[in-house]
């Protein structure tokens, strides 16, 4: 079959009749060609015309062999009239081009189609056929503008939509189905178009215009049919307006999930040659289709907010904000496998932890009329393919500090019952998503939704609640009080078979903690009290062997600083003899302390400082009976031969080599125990706490400053642990940009009012800033080493570079 080169004619008319052959075959569709006649049959079609024909075939043969008929007005002719009707109903309607008339030039000659049939002429004939009609020029141009362009792919039956980046008369853009873009790529070339063939889309350049072609394997060819039956765009705000009143809401909530596909993609840093201005955006009604015109300019994240407020503002206005599409209920078989699933996820996700009281179960899941939407349900910025899981959680008012941290709060208080709103988890939706990530790619598909209402008991309104729940027939779902303590099935719950077996607790629940360390910290509840498990993974400062060792230290560090009037997290002892050991690392189980961590400046300096002395004071008074294996010294003996191991490291960017390059002369300094014993005499030595930062000190519930995690406790001078915390305090952690070393001294002032530095140490002050500055800049430019993208090690690094160096007088 040839393509249209050039639309010659086309009208509602009909024609003449030629060809030496019978053949069938099948290409977009069923053709049956007789001599030059070609009649194009759908599936159904054909399959009714063979039907019939076997049928009535066998009854003609029979009567003209019975009946010995010949052709003509012979006495043994067709005298009587023969009419065979068998199955003579079609069943299916001609489906293909009912009324046309079309006359085109063709790569295999010149077609003349009347309706469904096609006459194929060479060019002598046509032009025969040419001179009937006095307006029609067989030389006049292949098509170059858009419209023309368009024309005709459109006479060619190709299967294509318009694509994103669009312009109606400047940029045909494209997206054809697979099967027909060889033949796109021939009508191109015969109307003289040049072709760019990239890897994902096709560029066509003509004299007056360029043509972007993609393949779109999402549509179906009956899909595409039903779009050439329907060609008319129009401004997709106009057809909202239009139609607000009975707008099908399936069809709304794929307009709804183009739109919001558009944003999420440009929320998310892409850029895109589109049209924001929904002024601009056009709609094909019959494949529900919007079309972003294309823009020059590409569009970006700056861009994303207003769109989306703009979009919401139109949609609200119309009162087509909150429509909900079709939702088709899952089969019996689904339905129960669904239920199960939502059973085990409120046990293991909610009921699990200790905060919870009591969860009702109300709406879709507990009827048993959980299902999919038919289009995705856009409310807002969520997009939903399934029926949410509908329930209300009561807080054990004990513990409603203990909230898990994963849970996502999205309303504080929701007006029908004084609740607030929490998304808890998604349960997989039947059938999977792959069909809708692949048209709405950006969308952050949801599932079906563990949607929470949340119930503080301090916050009041118990009749608000219960109200609710007696509207909406809520069930109980699970009872603290009534069905016990329940532990989400896995680590947790092989964990608290352990802690029950080591410390002897009834009733263990065991929740993991989300917080920034490389150990594992895990919430342990039994009964009313409540403690902190703590896993050792990592080592601090310290060879990895040690571990084990260290955790024992910790252990009796912590054990006698308690028994000396230390505020802190005491240990839980293990039963006698047992080996704290949880899953397969040492551990140890701490009382818990409630206050608040003041992780961002400014910091309550004297407070801090003053807990800090107290640690390192009662020792000073009185030692320990600790052995003092992990020293000072070892820290030494770890970082500064690394540090001239990284000074040689080719992979540093410029500004770390630089300062890597300055501070050789303070890591000479301080290469040789000997050169550090010098600094170490008369200064005192205490089991120092090694992690002086912000994020380990919380204030209590009466103001006092409260030290935690003694990780990295180690036996050495305690201006070591008095100057970590004046360059952590300056540092501010995590907020880099608040970095302010005027608290450096602070620091140290504020720690001298509460134990007065010696003279050794007011007077070597200098060389321990350079000593503490080297190690800690060192550990810096490891973990920049192994996580070469961390911005935050690298400024930190940066910022403990340029004060220590100033302070030497190297910068």
């Amino acid at each position: 079959m040839g393509v249209i080169k050039k639309m010659l004619y086309r009208s509602n008319i009909l024609g003449k009749q030629r060809h030496q052959h019978f053949f069938l075959d099948m290409e977009e569709n069923i053709h049956i060609h007789y001599r030059d006649l070609r009649i194009e049959l759908s599936r159904g079609e054909f399959e009714d015309i063979c039907d019939a024909f076997r049928k009535q075939s066998q009854e003609l043969e029979t009567i003209i062999n019975e009946k010995n008929y010949q052709d003509g007005n012979l006495p043994n002719a067709n005298q009587d009239d023969v009419r065979i009707w068998t199955e003579s109903l079609l069943k299916h309607d001609v489906k293909y081009h009912q009324q046309r008339f079309s006359l085109e030039e063709c790569s295999d000659g010149f077609h003349f189609h009347c309706r469904n049939y096609k006459l194929l002429f060479n060019e002598t004939e046509f032009r025969q056929i040419a001179k009937l009609f006095k307006n029609l020029d067989v030389d006049s141009p292949y098509a170059s503008t858009y419209d023309e362009v368009l024309e005709l792919l459109e006479d060619n039956d190709v299967d294509f939509t318009l694509d994103v980046g669009n312009i109606p008369g400047e940029l045909l853009a494209i997206a054809v189905a697979a099967y027909h873009f060889p033949k796109i790529r021939e009508i191109f070339k015969l109307i003289g178009f040049t072709l760019d063939a990239q890897k994902y889309e096709h560029r066509y350049q003509g004299p007056a215009l360029k043509v972007v072609a993609k393949v779109n394997n999402q549509l179906s060819t009956l899909d595409y049919k039903r779009i050439r039956g329907n060609k008319s765009t129009e401004r997709l705000v106009d057809f909202l307006s239009r139609n607000a009143s009975a707008i099908d809401p399936d069809a709304l909530n794929r307009i709804k999930c183009q739109v919001l596909d558009l944003y999420f993609a440009l929320s998310t840093g892409k850029q895109l040659n589109v049209d924001v201005n929904q002024q601009s955006w056009l709609y094909s009604p019959a494949n529900q289709q919007v079309i972003f015109p294309y823009s020059v300019s590409a569009r970006s994240k700056t861009e994303a907010a207003a769109l989306y407020k703009t979009w919401a503002d139109f949609l609200v206005s119309l009162k087509l904000w909150f429509v909900k599409p079709t939702k088709i209920n899952f089969a019996p078989p689904e339905q129960a496998a669904l239920q199960q699933q939502v059973a085990n996820t409120l046990r293991n996700e909610v009921a699990a932890f200790s905060a919870v009281g009591k969860v009702y179960l109300m709406g879709s899941a507990l009827r048993g009329e959980m299902g999919h939407y038919l289009a995705p349900f856009v409310n807002g910025p969520q997009v939903k393919l399934g029926s949410d899981v509908d329930i209300l959680i009561e807080i054990d008012p004990a513990r409603e500090a203990d909230i898990p941290s994963h849970w996502s709060l999205i309303k504080q208080n929701e007006p029908s019952n004084q609740c607030a709103i929490y998304h808890i988890k998604q349960i997989p939706i039947a059938g999977g998503i792959a069909q809708w990530q692949a048209n709405y790619p950006h969308l952050p598909l949801i599932e079906h939704l563990i949607d929470a209402y949340v119930f503080f008991p301090s916050r009041g309104h118990q009749a608000e609640k219960d109200a609710f729940l007696k509207k909406f027939n809520a069930q109980l779902f699970y009872d603290r009080a009534r069905d016990g303590t329940i532990n989400r099935q896995g680590e947790e719950a092989n964990i608290a078979l352990r802690i029950a077996e080591l410390y002897a607790l009834p009733q263990v629940a065991v929740e993991k903690m989300s917080v920034a360390t490389e150990n594992a910290l895990y919430k342990v509840f039994s009964g009313k009290h409540n403690y902190v498990l703590k896993l050792f993974k990592v080592s601090g400062n310290y060879q990895r062997n040690r571990i084990a060792a260290h955790t024992v230290y910790e252990g009796k560090l912590i054990t006698q600083l308690k028994e000396r009037g230390i505020l802190t997290a005491g240990i839980i002892p293990a039963a006698q003899g047992s080996e704290e050991n949880i899953e397969g690392h040492p551990s140890l189980l701490f009382e818990r302390i409630n206050g608040i961590a003041q992780l961002k400046p400014e910091y309550p300096l004297d407070k801090t400082c003053a807990a800090l002395a107290q640690i390192h004071q009662v020792q000073i008074e009185r030692a320990l009976n600790l052995n003092t294996d992990f020293s000072y010294e070892d820290i030494c003996s770890i970082w500064l031969p690394l540090f001239n191991e990284y000074l040689n490291n080719t992979t540093n960017s410029p500004e770390i080599a630089e300062a890597l390059a300055k501070f050789v002369p303070l890591s000479e300094r301080f290469d040789s125990d000997n050169k550090r014993n010098a600094l170490y005499a008369s200064v005192p030595f205490v089991h120092n706490h090694g992690d002086v930062t912000p994020k380990n000190v919380i204030t209590g519930e009466r103001g006092e400053a409260i030290f935690f995690d003694f990780n990295n406790a180690y036996f050495g001078p305690r201006i070591a642990d008095v100057l970590d915390g004046a360059f952590e305090f300056s540092l501010a952690e995590q907020y880099i940009h608040l970095a302010d070393f005027s608290r450096f001294d602070a620091f140290i002032s504020a720690y001298a009012d509460h134990s007065p530095l010696t003279l050794d140490e007011t007077k070597n002050l200098e060389q321990w800033v350079e000593l503490v500055g080297l190690i800690k800049f060192t550990r810096e430019i490891r973990a920049l080493l192994e996580h070469p993208s961390d911005e935050l090690r690298r400024k930190r690094a940066l910022a403990i570079a340029e004060f220590v160096l100033a302070r030497a007088g190297l910068h």
